[in-house]
């Protein structure tokens, strides 16, 4: 049986602690649902700039079309501050969102594309009609 002068008095809850450490110099706490819910979300926040040696680059409508576009590169990555907004482009097709259905999905696509960029890999990707890459293969 454990000590009653083992628990925890209220005044030592990971939030308390937390505040205890920023004020004495320590890390400051990060209030993440504050953050999300004051950053300005716009549906058409999307990459301003062409990646290096992509000018080529055609905006390829899908035409309510889902399609396999296989044996393609990620040249570039981009997101911003927004709530599940991430970018890559692929080579000889554009900037094309990553569907952002659900928060593992996104984050493990993420990680992904990056990781394609990163190492030159060849991805095969699953294009929807309204051009959101839904699925992803890094070889």
């Amino acid at each position: 049986m454990a000590d009653v002068k083992d628990k925890k008095s209220p005044a030592e809850t990971p939030e308390t602690l937390r505040a205890a450490a920023a004020s004495d110099g320590g890390a400051p706490s990060l209030d993440i649902n504050a953050m999300i819910s004051e950053a300005k979300l716009s549906a058409s926040d999307v990459p301003a700039m062409s990646p290096p040696g992509d000018e080529t680059a055609e905006a390829v409508a899908a035409d309510g079309v889902t399609a396999w576009h296989n044996g393609k590169k990620i040249t570039a990555t981009w997101c911003n501050s927004s709530n599940r907004n991430a970018f890559v482009s692929v080579q000889g097709m554009g900037w094309r969102r990553l569907s952002n259905a659900n928060d593992s999905a996104f984050l493990a696509m993420v990680m992904m594309g990056a990781h394609a960029e990163q190492m030159n890999a060849t991805v095969n990707l699953k294009i929807s009609s309204s051009n959101e890459i839904q699925e992803i293969y890094v070889w």
